[in-house]
């Protein structure tokens, strides 16, 4: 009888153990297979510049490896990415700062939709290196024209995803919240930002897209030191391997803020989580 029971739960545990290294391996098989397209993207672009440098104009995996390291021997590597990731989260909070607080005012009001909305859908139709010269203007050329062509450019997405999440919300909750003399902050927190939440994460990741645009523009503006400079200062001297370089940080920085978006969606929308 104790035989018969230890082999069940032997055979039970081995079931499990095999369930868990089972899940394990389609996980590890999943992430490599989300970096497969990449891989090949690279080692495509080896087979291609294999050729000598006199007849290809895309400089090897290998010339940009070494661009990297002469750009850190020269010292301007990391003080540039560190300056870049700087400026694009100042100008991206600040966009949202201003986002915020309209896109609630906008969607949730009548009044606010007509002294915001128009003004802001305008200020999104603007390309905004076209505003550029004015900021020079008023702001100078300082860190603070940087951050706010940045934080223009952030604006239009934020707004528009907000504005329409709350519209989207159910009214019956503010008026059930209304019936039984709910506190306005208690409202505010659990049915409108709650119910923009989803909105605002896709918002989120189409400002950081249209942060990272805006700050090649910024960057080209009376600046000594950025991934901007160095592709500006790159395309004056011909040099295709560092202007590769800089697109690859851009690249690497872009993944960076993609995986720091999931990981506030997997905090804050315990929904969407994938088990």
């Amino acid at each position: 009888m104790h035989f018969r029971e230890r082999k069940t739960e032997y055979v039970a545990n081995s079931k499990q153990a095999n369930k868990k290294a089972n899940k394990k391996a389609n996980k590890s098989l999943k992430s490599f297979s989300a970096w497969l397209s990449t891989i090949v993207i690279v080692f495509c672009w080896f087979i291609i510049t294999l050729g000598p440098v006199e007849n290809r104009a895309l400089p090897s995996p290998f010339e940009v490896i070494k661009a990297f390291v002469d750009l850190h021997n020269e010292g301007i590597l990391w003080p540039s990415l560190a300056i870049s990731i700087f400026r694009v989260v100042a100008g991206l909070l600040l966009g949202i700062a201003f986002a915020l607080p309209a896109g609630i005012l906008s969607g949730g009001s009548a009044i606010g939709e007509t002294i915001i909305n128009k003004p802001s859908h305008m200020i999104r139709s603007i390309p905004f290196p076209a505003l550029a010269p004015l900021l020079i203007i008023f702001l100078g050329v300082d860190e603070l024209m940087k951050i706010m062509l940045i934080a223009v450019g952030v604006f239009g997405p934020m707004y528009v995803n907000i504005r329409d999440g709350v519209r989207n919300i159910d009214p019956r909750l503010i008026e059930l919240a209304k019936a039984y003399h709910i506190k306005k902050s208690t409202v505010f927190t659990t049915i409108f930002m709650r119910g923009t939440l989803a909105n605002f994460m896709t918002g989120l990741r189409f400002s950081i897209s249209v942060a990272w645009v805006a700050l090649v523009t910024c960057e080209t503006v009376n600046s000594s030191i950025g991934i901007g400079y160095i592709l500006s200062r790159a395309q004056q001297f011909f040099r295709p391997d560092q202007m590769m370089a800089c697109i690859i940080m851009y690249a690497i920085a872009g993944l960076g803020s993609e995986i720091t978006a999931n990981i506030f969606e997997y905090l804050l929308m315990p929904e969407r989580r994938i088990s």
